[in-house]
């Protein structure tokens, strides 16, 4: 088989990192739910598939970025999922983040067939994913990162950070999200003590930078706390809001049950997990200047 790459879901973060392997040189197939997402990438040449099995069928390395653990099981195992066609030695990166368990039993479901199936996280949001600078958190496999898979991690990672063992690299990944939404709560708090005193909010960059609490995507983050609550809870914005909001709820969740899981109950990431309304400004409660 010729070495084609294929992606599934082409969401907020897969459809850039889907572009970006088409902007290096891959031989691209993907497929998602909605055609209008497929045939965006099929009018700047990419194959349209119409189904994962498809995509399985035409592929040596498939990557799956959909929404939660429901669909990457479904992608996977389900009607016309990727091991109802994918040939053996066929490897498959699990962007998507889900619960370090579901990548390891789909690892495990997965090698019956020959198919090498791990993690491989991604961070550091979309503009990142366009410009292939994307943190890769890999839970690797027992014979290594596969050889099909690497041009794909290469092209749409800046750091392909190899965490230990299939499962780790998602556990990694969720590691990095709680600390990315605790620092967007605790942006969201200190700007709403700043403009309860009539601070310039400006200044809070100013003296983040400085002090060195102030990463990319928290900066990133600031603007969104400047928009008043009824300009941004409406219309496709305001829909655009709560996927994000729900995919915070869903990581946040996941790194709860983690902790639970080992005897080591997490108290605030529930609590930001049950306040990302507020944190993102949406919350009837929030104020605005």
């Amino acid at each position: 088989m010729t070495a084609r790459v294929g992606f599934i879901g082409l969401g907020a973060m897969g459809e850039p990192m889907a572009r970006r392997l088409l902007l290096d040189g891959h031989d691209l197939v993907v497929f998602d739910l909605s055609p209008d997402l497929v045939q965006s990438l099929a009018a700047v040449g990419a194959e349209a598939a119409g189904s994962a099995s498809d995509v399985a069928r035409m592929c040596t390395h498939i990557g799956v970025c959909v929404p939660d653990d429901v669909h990457v099981v479904d992608v996977i195992t389900g009607d016309n999922g990727v091991l109802e066609a994918a040939a053996a030695g066929t490897s498959v990166a699990i962007h998507s983040t889900v619960h370090p368990d579901t990548v390891r039993d789909l690892s495990a479901l997965a090698d019956e067939q020959d198919v090498i199936l791990f993690d491989a996280g991604v961070a550091g949001g979309k503009e990142a994913a366009e410009h292939g600078d994307l943190a890769i958190t890999v839970g690797v496999p027992a014979g290594g990162i596969p050889e099909s898979a690497r041009p794909s991690l290469d092209t749409c990672g800046g750091a392909v950070i190899e965490a230990g063992p299939v499962g780790t690299g998602m556990a990694l990944k969720v590691g990095l999200n709680v600390m990315t939404y605790l620092q967007q709560a605790a942006a969201s708090a200190s700007y709403q003590v700043a403009m309860s005193e009539g601070v310039d909010c400006e200044q809070l960059l100013v003296a983040w930078r400085h002090v060195g609490m102030l990463g990319t995507l928290t900066e990133q983050f600031f603007p969104l706390l400047r928009i008043p609550r009824e300009s941004k809870s409406e219309g496709d914005f305001g829909e655009m809001l709560r996927r994000m909001i729900a995919l915070a709820e869903k990581d946040l969740e996941v790194a709860a049950q983690i902790g639970l899981e080992f005897g080591r109950p997490m108290p605030v990431v529930e609590a930001v997990r049950d306040a990302m309304d507020l944190v993102y400004g949406l919350a009837e409660s929030d104020t605005t200047d």
